[in-house]
């Protein structure tokens, strides 16, 4: 493999031990040619088609849960405690796993899911995202709260600690957006982007008394969100219901108070976010994220520029060119990395995976990534394989 671009394979720990470790790992390294497993300790609820899972070839996941054993003490002084999988039949279940990638010579990183979370949003609702209208959405946990924000510090300390990933992928540590993780929708008639803006928006007791803190009426303002909501979502659409969601609608909607609100959100968001980071960083990983902020971007993800330079790892599509690349590089931490996702997708020949992977290491990426380990036959997986070797041999 070639010493100066990084091939990544995601994976679930399941997938591992179900295959029996030295077998799957066999596979990653033979089969795949990767030298890094990013591989999750947390995260959300989804269904599984694992094609060469012995036991469990179609797996019903669980519904946000971590998969490894959580020393209680950390989270005794929290009101969220984590959810341990039934797959983690003992205490060393995840360690095996990682003893038995570094033992190999692989790379371990780690790919944490916070506020995406089925099981932490239903048990405690108290926080989880609250629309105007008071509905608490099961799957999406807010920031806002202080048990929220000490959750996602001790579990990142503590598998940081632990288990000492070179790198962490942070997902979903930011405000979601209105419909994410919902399940099973019955939606015939279309919500128009405004009214799914305001829909994302948090209006739990934290958020409320945060934005309070800065000087908003928020129960008048969240009273006025409703009252605008109620018929544009009752009605056909009509014209001026469609316009999109941009700074200028931002900024004068409700007389200014619907900006202060979603800086409020922000705020809370983006420093939660750079302490976990911090937290990343102090204990010697690699911070990797898919989101580069700024204008334009805060108010679809809710984090401000300031996490750009907390980023050592930025996962984005092939740039174009390494002048696009290194716009990239000059936003994110100094000495930071690009990494591109090339799939590969349910792909049927290696050519286009091939071609993918030398696109992003001769526009000089740092590395590409490989999704998914468990979910890939293992004709793909040797795909994968020849695409590293392809970029190895340039």
């Amino acid at each position: 493999m070639s010493k100066n671009f990084t091939s990544v394979m995601y994976t679930y720990p399941w997938d591992i031990a179900d295959e029996g470790i030295d077998t799957a790992l066999n596979k990653i390294t033979d089969l795949t040619g990767c030298t890094e497993v990013l591989l999750t300790p947390s995260y959300h609820v989804s269904n599984y088609f694992s094609p060469h899972n012995p036991l469990r070839p179609i797996h019903l996941g669980d519904n946000g849960a971590v998969y490894f054993q959580p020393e209680a003490e950390r989270y005794a002084a929290i009101a969220i405690k984590p959810r341990v999988s039934p797959d983690v039949v003992d205490a060393a279940y995840f360690d095996r796993i990682v003893d038995a990638i570094r033992d190999r010579g692989l790379t371990f990183s780690a790919w944490i899911v916070y506020f995406f979370n089925h099981y932490v949003s239903s048990k405690y609702p108290e926080f989880a995202k609250q629309d105007a209208f008071g509905t608490p959405y099961v799957g999406q946990i807010s920031p806002s709260s202080e048990a929220a924000q000490e959750y996602a510090v001790a579990l990142t300390a503590e598998i940081m600690e632990r288990y000492q990933p070179h790198a962490v992928r942070i997902e979903a540590l930011q405000r979601q957006m209105w419909r994410h993780g919902l399940l099973k929708n019955k939606f015939v008639g279309d919500i128009s982007e405004r009214c799914q803006f305001l829909l994302g928006l948090c209006f739990n007791s934290a958020s409320m008394a945060n934005a309070e803190e800065g000087g908003l009426d928020v129960q008048t303002f969240r009273d006025d969100v409703v009252e605008w909501l109620r018929p544009r979502m009752a009605r056909l659409p009509r014209d001026e219901d469609l316009l999109l969601v941009d700074d200028d609608w931002l900024n004068e909607a409700f007389e200014g108070r619907l900006r202060q609100y979603v800086d409020s959100l922000n705020s809370v968001t983006t420093n939660l976010w750079v302490r976990v980071a911090q937290v990343i960083k102090n204990a010697g990983g690699k911070v990797q994220s898919d989101y580069l902020t700024g204008p334009g971007r805060t108010w679809i993800n809710g984090l401000k520029p300031s996490i750009n330079r907390e980023i050592d790892r930025l996962t984005v599509g092939t740039p174009s060119s390494a002048e696009e690349l290194q716009s990239y590089l000059e936003m994110i931490a100094t000495d930071g990395e690009v990494f591109v996702p090339v799939g590969p997708g349910n792909v049927l020949e290696a050519g286009p995976l091939i071609e993918r992977t030398k696109d992003a290491k001769d526009v000089g990426a740092k590395g590409a990534l490989f999704y998914n380990y468990g979910l890939l036959r293992e004709e793909q997986l040797g795909f994968v394989g020849q695409a590293v070797r392809a970029v190895s041999c340039d």
